[in-house]
């Protein structure tokens, strides 16, 4: 795909409250929780705003009002470029929460910045305002909101642990909400990047909503849990983004004229360009491009190749197209015929993001790997080859780390009916539990020495599992 798009995986993880498993792609979630009914009334407690709460406007110019104070909102005139602040937000991240300083964190509760993201998480009308500006710079985009709002969703993870160590759980709930709606708000980001830091921020929200749920006295979130939309970071706008992304870089090849040598020179430049577009070694870009070139050459240079793309071309198009086909440049042939390739290729994966999971998989699955001779350069520069199956995948990790906390919560409400104990099996908890979305099946479960053993299907590199013990 193009440069903006390489995330660190390491985002996508589960950082708190784990240990390093036996198997290596395997991260164990231990907790030990105490019976808990469902409260009453059922959504007296909620992880995302309601409409209540909610007031019109932009959220995302308010996330960004919030990230800008980060020089004063912390700490009078501590700033968090300093090496020892940052050590600090570091540490407070992932130090057990007993040991968290909270006379030395409570800034975190009345500073400014904050206060003003969870105002912005309340705003209905997310806009991120780039579409313009996909369309009119193509892959130079600059997108430096987007980790911005990473960084922030840190800063707030800090204020979530703080309140969750005092057992204040109305202000931890607040913001939590605060969080996911903000990791909600990415889902509406035009590109895959915004997208992905959008399932890293509901991941970092959900490792701390692991912790709350240990504390003594913390309210049961099953019906919470419930009530957050499935996908929670939906991806379909932004692989429409990417869509445009790439038609901005082939503004110039026309589809309907015979297109003259100079207009055909500005399109391959052009392409030249992106060719080399992330190379650090000069000699390396230089490479690229020339390759780049002399695969067009020898493609547009080859009769039967041409004969062959400019029926495939005629076929695809109205039968009153076909004259004016036969009248395009060999260049302009290879320039569509690659095109028209790469969207095929892209549609047969992308026309699956509306299923669960568990159906999409299958097709996703079912998609024969593209072979090395036919990753041509033009697929590799706008398309990325089969990289945009690792996206719902990503997604599915989300939505089954929910689905996992609802029948951990289920199993809170399961043993303060039964004296404490565990079920059996699932089927035993009277509730509506949720499935696997990777299966579409109920999730793995066993009890071993009072321990019960909660675990979905493997998504590569990593498979989550939850040891639930029920304290008193």
């Amino acid at each position: 795909m193009w440069p903006t798009l390489p995330v660190c995986a390491l985002l996508l993880l589960p950082s708190l409250a784990v240990r390093a498993a036996d198997k290596p792609n395997e991260t164990v979630i231990q907790m030990t929780v105490q019976p808990m009914a469902a409260p009453k009334p059922a959504l007296k407690y909620r992880l995302l705003p309601e409409l209540r709460e909610m007031n019109p406007g932009n959220p995302i110019q308010g996330y960004l009002t919030s990230y800008m104070q980060r020089d004063t909102y912390f700490a009078g005139n501590i700033i968090l470029s300093d090496p020892k602040k940052n050590a600090d937000e570091e540490k407070w991240q992932a130090m057990p929460l007993k040991n968290l300083p909270l006379k030395e964190m409570q800034f975190y509760r009345t500073n400014f910045g904050l206060r003003l993201a969870d105002s912005a998480a309340r705003l209905d009308n997310p806009d991120w305002q780039l579409l313009l500006r996909l369309k009119r710079d193509g892959v130079n985009v600059m997108l430096p909101d987007v980790q911005a709002l990473r960084r922030l969703a840190g800063a707030l993870q800090i204020r979530f642990r703080m309140e969750i160590a005092e057992r204040h759980f109305d202000e931890a709930l607040s913001t939590a909400k605060t969080m996911l709606a903000m990791s909600r708000h990415l889902g509406e980001h035009p590109l895959l990047i915004g997208n992905l830091v959008g399932l890293a921020i509901g991941n970092l929200s959900l490792n701390t909503v692991d912790e709350m749920i240990q504390q003594p006295g913390c309210p049961n979130l099953f019906w919470a849990l419930t009530d957050l939309p499935i996908p929670f970071v939906d991806l379909r706008k932004a692989f429409q983004g990417e869509r445009v992304v790439a038609e901005a870089e082939l503004t110039g090849l026309d589809d309907r004229e015979p297109m003259n040598e100079r207009q055909l020179h500005k399109v391959v430049n052009r392409l030249a360009y992106l060719a080399k577009a992330g190379i650090f070694e000069e000699s390396e870009a230089r490479k690229e491009e020339a390759t780049w070139r002399q695969w067009l050459e020898s493609r547009s240079g080859n009769k039967e190749h041409v004969r062959a793309a400019r029926k495939r071309l005629s076929v695809a198009r109205a039968p009153a197209d076909a004259a004016k086909i036969a009248s395009f440049p060999p260049l302009q042939i290879v320039l569509l015929d690659e095109k028209r390739n790469m969207e095929i290729q892209r549609d047969e994966q992308i026309k699956v993001l509306a299923l669960p999971y568990w159906q999409a998989r299958r097709v996703l699955e079912s998609i024969p790997p593209i072979p090395k001779d036919k990753k041509t350069p033009f697929m590799q520069l706008l398309y990325g080859s089969n990289i945009l199956t690792k996206y719902p995948m990503r997604q599915a990790r989300l939505d089954q780390r929910i689905g996992l906390l609802r029948c951990v919560e289920a199993l809170r409400i399961y043993a303060a009916e039964h004296d404490g104990k565990l079920p059996e099996k699932l089927d035993d908890i009277r509730l509506p539990l949720p499935v696997d979305p990777v299966t579409g099946k109920s999730f793995s479960y066993k009890v071993e020495d009072k321990k019960a053993h909660l675990l979905g299907k493997p998504l590569p590199p990593f498979r989550i599992r939850y040891e639930v013990t029920i304290g008193k």
